[in-house]
């Protein structure tokens, strides 16, 4: 957990492989069966192709770095903001997600945050806004 934050510093990262199965427990617990997700034969005849991972199984990954990082001062009031998702994640996708300390003032933490997939292809960027945990808590 970060305790002190500069700018240009980087967040730890995370690693997530994205197999159909995950895609389809995310269906499961969200309630969201679009078939675009959930039926290979029906997203082959898509623009993609093929099954896409739902968007926001990105966006708890990104809660879930940004939690690891401020912990509480992110319960408390964290913000993922300007989130946009830019290209397909995809069954077999090893994805990393992370970002970088952008600004900082007082215990308030400027991110940006980003989700890559293994190539280096960006899938989704965004920014969050944090508080650092004062000392002790």
């Amino acid at each position: 957990m970060l305790k002190h934050a500069r700018p240009g510093d980087l967040l730890p990262t995370i690693e997530k492989e994205i197999d159909q199965d995950r895609i389809l427990r995310w269906a499961r617990i969200s309630g969201d069966f679009n078939r675009l997700h959930v039926d290979p034969e029906f997203a082959k005849q898509t623009r993609f192709g093929g099954t896409i991972a739902h968007g926001p199984i990105s966006l708890a990954f990104l809660n879930e770095v940004m939690m690891e990082c401020f912990g509480m001062g992110w319960a408390r009031g964290g913000k993922l903001l300007d989130v946009r998702f830019v290209a397909p994640i995809r069954p077999g996708d090893r994805i990393r997600i992370g970002g970088t300390v952008k600004q900082v003032q007082g215990a308030s933490v400027e991110c940006d945050l980003v989700v890559e997939k293994q190539d280096g292809e960006k899938a989704v960027v965004g920014r969050a806004i944090g508080l650092l945990e004062a000392e002790g808590k």
